[in-house]
């Protein structure tokens, strides 16, 4: 079929837009391309496990009843301290406040008497570049228990607390179970080890549902005010979980404005749970079941403030009947810190999906790798940046000169085809007859121009992300004015200087098929790239400007050649 140039400009267009649309989509808006909402998820399930997951339904209904009659609210169970039990209820064995804290070498975990994490500290991280206060994991307080609720919606209290040394036991007597919950905080690393065993003290067999409640009020990141991709990326929480090495979220803002608070879970007779938990954009709070089992969360009601958002993560496995004294472990291993690719394969190699590369994390990862590499040599993360920006222009220079060598040969042919075009203005299928005829003649075809670009886009969608999410960035300086390369350019410097460097290189790319009016047009480009950058991270930026100098001075080199060679 003939096409004449503006036809395959529309293609090309249309598959540039196409790329770049879906891939805004998948970041704002992940569920979109997980099919993993709470509408859609009963599709993928069966019969007996969409039976399971109404009959959680059902449950939250009467929980949410209930509060509504003046019963407990579940946000209770998120407390910061402890009440002596009342008259007539168990002892508790209690812990002081110095038995609750544990420092390790990179952290400071401070627990709760009811099995609460209330604060989690990274010592090597600082909230502000300029400011001695540490990075706090959690929002507010995270309860995590072992629970017989599967939908998560009656923590507990009145536990009984025991320290030895780098382990602090809670237990509690739940119905027929004794539930016993076991942190184990290791001196280095970021890892976390918890054990949540059921022991049926009755006198008769019980049935049980294993689980694990993660609890938390979680504050919802406001509008960041930017324009572009900022605007939605770089402030995001999401509630993350991975199945057999896939990784699913939900954006915390969506999630909490948009869910009715139904229960939104996972039937995993056939999949890995790999990890629940949360991404706070450059750390981590995830657990890790050794089994496979279920998952769902739901959001526990509404919040009592805008910014509030409280949720439960439960993953949970049916045990069946329980004989006396037998017990049942469910094992877990955590992860509590930074979003350091090296860091998490060490802890577990579960770990690592839960960094978000996108589509494209075959190539972003050996992208980081790179980064990393010559920053160990050359100390500056900002040069490492420019110098992998400068070896991937080299790697695709065949196709750059392909493309500027299909252009020269049209710019030469445009008068002849300008020609026809007026010849032919009257007979639009003649014209674009007699157009395709002459580039076939000449060996020319306009698709050439911009078909060789296309390979580099993933690249550049892969690096986009690897300088968006990277932690080695974060606070990381480069020079001058650029203090943070994990933040906005604070004088928009680097912004103005990537429109001025686009709008060279457009006068620089010889484009002859393309008419005055796409040409005004296309002069738009560096302005709205300009507009875009103001929010984006310096780190972007400056591989941005980067990628487009070496563009200028290829294309400089080019058309020195190029002119030669066509006369």
């Amino acid at each position: 079929m003939n096409m004449d140039r503006r036809t395959i400009i529309v293609i090309i267009a249309t598959m540039f837009s196409f790329v770049a649309y879906n891939y805004y989509m998948q970041q704002k808006y992940p569920d979109y391309f997980s099919g993993r909402m709470a509408e859609n998820i009963k599709e993928d399930m069966s019969p007996e496990e969409r039976a399971e997951l109404d009959a959680l339904n059902e449950q939250l209904r009467e929980a949410k009843s209930a509060e509504k009659a003046g019963e407990t609210s579940p946000q209770e169970g998120v407390a910061t301290s402890s009440e002596p039990a009342a008259i007539g209820e168990p002892q508790v064995e209690r812990l002081s406040p110095e038995d609750l804290r544990i420092e390790t070498e990179n952290r400071v975990f401070i627990f709760d008497q009811d099995s609460t994490l209330l604060s989690v500290k990274l010592k090597n991280y600082r909230q502000e570049q300029k400011s001695d206060a540490l990075v706090e994991l959690l929002d507010n307080p995270m309860m995590v228990q072992g629970s017989l609720d599967p939908v998560g919606r009656r923590p507990q209290k009145g536990y009984s607390a025991v320290r030895d040394g780098q382990t602090i036991s809670f237990s509690k007597q739940q119905d027929k179970f004794l539930v016993e919950q076991k942190f184990v905080v290791p001196e280095s690393g970021y890892g976390l080890d918890l054990a949540v065993t059921f022991t049926n003290t009755s006198d008769s067999r019980a049935d049980l549902t294993s689980s694990l409640l993660v609890l938390q009020n979680v504050y919802l990141p406001q509008e960041s005010g930017g324009f572009g991709p900022a605007a939605f990326m770089a402030q995001n929480k999401a509630f993350i979980y991975g199945l057999d090495g896939s990784r699913e979220e939900e954006i915390a803002k969506d999630y909490c404005e948009d869910s009715d608070g139904m229960v939104f879970g996972e039937a995993l007779n056939q999949e890995r749970l790999d990890f629940i938990g949360f991404d706070l954009h450059y750390f981590l709070a995830v657990l890790s079941p050794d089994t496979k089992m279920n998952f769902v969360m739901n959001r526990m009601s509404p919040p009592s403030e805008a910014a509030i958002c409280p949720i439960s993560l439960v993953a949970y496995q049916k045990q069946g009947l329980v004989e006396p004294n037998q017990s049942i472990t469910l094992n877990f291993k955590g992860y509590f810190g930074p979003k350091d690719v090296e860091l998490l394969e060490k802890e577990d190699p579960k770990f690592t999906n839960t960094v978000r590369f996108g589509w494209f994390s075959i190539l972003a990862k050996p992208l980081l790798l790179a980064v990393k590499w010559f920053y160990s040599l050359v100390h500056n993360y900002g040069i490492a940046i420019i110098i992998v920006t400068v070896i991937l222009k080299i790697l695709f220079f065949p196709l750059t000169k392909a493309a500027a060598v299909s252009m020269k040969k049209m710019q030469k042919l445009n008068p002849e085809m300008t020609k026809l075009r007026e010849k032919y203005k009257d007979d639009p299928q003649r014209q674009q007859k007699e157009l395709m005829a002459f580039m076939a003649k000449h060996k020319v075809n306009p698709a050439k121009g911009c078909l060789p670009i296309l390979p580099q886009i993933p690249v550049f969608i892969a690096f986009y992300n690897v300088l968006s999410q990277a932690i080695e960035l974060r606070h990381a300086p480069f020079f001058g004015w650029i203090h943070d390369l994990a933040s906005a350019d604070p004088y928009y410097i680097t912004p103005i200087l990537l429109g001025v460097g686009m709008f060279v290189q457009q006068k620089l790319t010889p484009n002859p098929s393309m008419d005055k009016n796409q040409e005004k047009i296309m002069l738009m480009m560096p302005l709205i790239f300009t507009v875009m950058m103001l929010s984006l991270p310096a780190g972007m930026v400056l591989y941005m400007i980067a990628n487009t100098a070496v563009s200028i001075a290829q294309q400089q080199w080019l058309n020195r050649r190029l002119d030669k060679q066509f006369g």
